[in-house]
């Protein structure tokens, strides 16, 4: 309470006030920090932005969590380069919150001391009104970022009703000399949000959705993700972007709107830069902390368990050979073809030794069975030599036999070479019957 004395007849005035100057720390004037990523994608999505604000809209940047929707917002108002207001939505906020409100009275008297019989005292007692930020970034004209502005319960939110349709704040006091504040003419907002299905989460009016323009925000693709894993962390090139395929293989498999964010990818980059890890499949830390950071969130976003062998197996699919540090090999397979499509030198020496055995054979038993007539003794049966054969044998080729004994390893036993005959007469000692 504020309270004034004034002394008719005396030189003093007395003033006391309990209310100290308020000095809003959430006002600031925005810049942009030295590891900001401006990609090709974040710099068309900010000069959209831009062209609706410097027409004079408020500017809704709604999409899933871990998006950088905050981020884009501070961005876009450090590119309009006025003092910014920061508003954090709340289910507990009220338009109070937001507006101000009536913080105590003032009381005023007066003491007519001018006749010394005669003593008169007037007294005048009135509310004050306290404004709040969203009130003084009107009268000021600041950016105002609403950060989760869905947060908060829709009744709070209906100040911006006639803020950004009339362009006029109404004061919900009868104490200030007047019930509204014109909204300066550089005064702007951004809006920020999840979407509805999230926890936590009112549905705003129609009312104010509908004086706004709502930009998509989706999840970054893969240049701004990994540039951004590459500016806030110690990972090389080669290694961030093993994280980044990561983290978009597990968005891929849980249906690609959720899944993990950039969060992730920072995360894990960040715990394997403490740790001194590496992006290895070979590396502990590495696997455990994949496990730590991705299996619970993935757990609750596909509603179903995500086992560690299933993250072991996108993990795998993810680190191949050339993977920095991996020792994941692809599993190889030696091609086996049968034994009748082998090449000839492939072969036992022993079978082919047995079909040069044998077709030397039958060459031979053919010779002795049409001996020439003139080589024949007279009166005489013609000699017919005669040899086992083994019939277990195959004739599989028709390689030559060398000279000298051939052992073969089914009889156990050597076969001397069969001699070779010019006529059809049987020299003696060898194997013959007469007929």
């Amino acid at each position: 309470m504020q309270e004034a004395t004034h002394a008719r007849g005396a030189s003093a005035t007395k003033t006391t006030s309990s209310l100290s100057a308020q000095t809003n720390l959430a006002d600031f004037i925005p810049q942009a920090g030295a590891d900001f990523v401006a990609t090709p994608a974040i710099e068309e999505l900010t000069q959209r932005a831009l062209a609706y604000i410097d027409i004079g809209y408020a500017v809704h940047l709604s999409g899933p969590a871990g998006t950088g929707k905050t981020t884009l917002a501070l961005h876009i108002a450090s590119q309009i380069g006025r003092r910014c207001t920061l508003l954090h939505g709340d289910d507990e906020l009220r338009g109070s919150d937001l507006l101000g409100k009536d913080a105590g009275y003032r009381r005023q008297s007066v003491r007519d001391n001018y006749v010394s019989s005669i003593l008169k005292t007037e007294e005048t007692v009135s509310l004050m009104w306290s404004s709040n930020r969203l009130t003084t970034a009107c009268e000021q004209g600041h950016t105002v970022i609403y950060d989760e502005f869905t947060r908060s319960p829709a009744a709070a939110n209906n100040a911006f009703l006639s803020i950004l349709e009339e362009g006029i704040l109404t004061i919900p006091s009868s104490a200030s000399e007047k019930n509204y504040v014109r909204v300066h003419p550089n005064f702007r907002a951004i809006f920020t949000s999840n979407p509805e299905e999230y926890v936590g989460v009112h549905m705003s009016q129609d009312a104010l959705i509908d004086r706004m323009i709502t930009l998509e925000v989706t999840h970054q693709d893969r240049e701004t993700e990994l540039a951004i894993l590459h500016a806030k962390s110690k990972r090389p090139a080669d290694e961030a972007a093993l994280i980044v395929d990561i983290i978009r293989a597990l968005r891929t498999h849980l249906g690609g709107k959720n899944g993990p964010t950039v969060r992730a990818a920072l995360a894990i980059a960040k715990i394997l830069d403490h740790r001194s890890a590496k992006v290895a499949y070979d590396d502990p830390i590495f696997i455990t902390t994949c496990q730590d950071v991705l299996i619970y969130n993935a757990t609750r976003q596909s509603g179903k368990p995500f086992s560690r062998s299933e993250l072991d197996g996108l993990l795998r699919s993810v680190l191949k050979p050339t993977a920095v540090g991996s020792k994941v090999t692809p599993s190889r397979t030696t091609e086996l073809r049968p034994a009748e499509s082998r090449p000839v030198e492939s072969r036992p020496v022993e079978s082919r030794a047995s079909s040069s055995l044998h077709a030397l054979e039958q060459q031979l038993t053919q010779l002795i069975a049409t001996p020439s007539a003139e080589s024949a003794p007279a009166g005489k049966d013609h000699a017919v030599c005669s040899f086992p054969e083994n019939q277990g044998d195959s004739a599989i080729g028709t390689d030559k036999p060398n000279d000298g004994i051939v052992q073969r390893e089914s009889g156990s036993r050597r076969l001397t070479r069969p001699p070779v005959f010019e006529t059809s007469q049987v020299p003696k000692g060898a194997m013959a019957s007469t007929k």
